[in-house]
């Protein structure tokens, strides 16, 4: 099957484009996302068409775009490598699951009004987002090591690329917090036994260091993990801003969040000697940002209570974190590098 001589001629001319895209729009959706959960937290009420919402599936709306063009590429006669094909299936996947996800919580909205974090629904979108987001992590990988790109779109996809990692570590919070947040309708959201408190702060803990590890192995330019933490720094500052939240008295001190990027970049280098030891150092270190981050996760854990075994429990997920982040790598470089002929098409 070829697609229609316009539609081919089109997708080649944005071939280098898509997965940029793909890669800003799913931060775009995440942020939209963060808005919505602190949305739920406020008990703002809530309907399926809320502005959080609206930012979200837009955001959805265009990495399903954009991942769509990416997997159908090669129906438009442009020879893609093995590699992409296989990532671009695994995100284009997930941007169709997202959009199930959606009539899913819109149907569920409509059958039973304003709903829990943890529901049916918001486990499957959440899910979905991280295939998606993963997805396009190993697409823009796999694209930058087979194809050629020169001066602005050489460096834009590298950036999308650093985004793309804040945008998969996003998508993980998200799934992490709806399965953990204790409920929007409880008095108290301290989590007990002390177990799940420890397990939970770990777990969130460990996002941190697994963002600009990712970013600095997978990435592979000096620079990626500072852009990562930035991107996720200007994210967060946006959605408490929309939320009327924003303290502009803290706004000096923010700068400390991009602070283990530039760690990430200057200390860590993927597959060097002993890099591997690096990693699982700063990932220890760099998690124990947890105990400045603050807001629900602090609710929900209350570190200042336990500072040790909080302490501990950090460098526990800040360690997982540089494992993860060095599976990823293999991951990516799994794929393999071999440029693939064009899908055969009918004469």
């Amino acid at each position: 099957m070829r697609l229609p001589a316009p539609l081919s001629a089109l997708l080649t001319r944005l071939g280098p484009w898509l997965l940029p895209v793909a890669a800003f729009a799913s931060m775009v959706e995440l942020i939209g996302g963060g808005w919505d959960i602190q949305w739920h937290i406020a008990h703002v009420p809530e309907f399926f068409w809320t502005p959080p919402h609206i930012v979200l599936y837009s955001g959805a709306g265009l990495v399903l775009l954009s991942t769509a063009g990416a997997f159908f590429l090669p129906w438009a006669g442009r020879s893609v490598a093995g590699s992409v094909r296989s990532a671009t299936t695994v995100a284009f996947a997930g941007a169709v699951l997202q959009f199930a996800a959606g009539g899913f919580d819109s149907a569920w909205h409509s059958a039973f009004g304003a709903d829990d974090t943890l529901s049916p629904p918001h486990v499957f979108l959440t899910a979905a987002m991280v295939i998606t987001t993963f997805g396009i992590v190993l697409s823009l990988h796999a694209w930058r090591r087979t194809e050629s790109s020169e001066g602005a779109c050489r460096t834009v996809t590298w950036i999308a690329h650093a985004v793309s990692v804040t945008a998969m570590t996003w998508a993980t919070w998200g799934l992490l917090f709806i399965l953990l947040f204790p409920g929007l309708f409880r008095t108290s959201i301290l989590l007990n036994p002390i177990g799940l408190r420890l397990f939970t702060g770990a777990a969130f803990a460990a996002l941190l260091p697994l963002m600009v590890l990712t970013s600095a192995r997978v990435v592979g330019r000096r620079g990626a993990a500072t852009v990562s933490a930035v991107a996720q720094l200007g994210g967060f500052l946006l959605i408490e801003g929309l939320m009327g939240t924003l303290n502009p008295a803290t706004l000096p001190y923010s700068g400390l969040f991009v602070v283990p990027g530039v760690l990430a970049d200057l200390l860590y280098r993927p597959q060097a000697r002993g890099s591997v030891y690096v990693a699982l150092a700063l990932g220890a270190v760099i998690a124990q940002f947890a105990f400045i981050t603050g807001g629900v996760v602090d609710d929900m854990t209350r570190p200042d209570q336990i500072l040790v075994a909080a302490a501990l429990a950090y460098v526990a997920g800040g360690i997982v974190a540089a494992l993860l982040a060095e599976r990823i790598g293999e991951i990516a470089e799994g794929l393999g590098e071999e440029p693939a002929a064009p899908v055969p098409v009918a004469a």
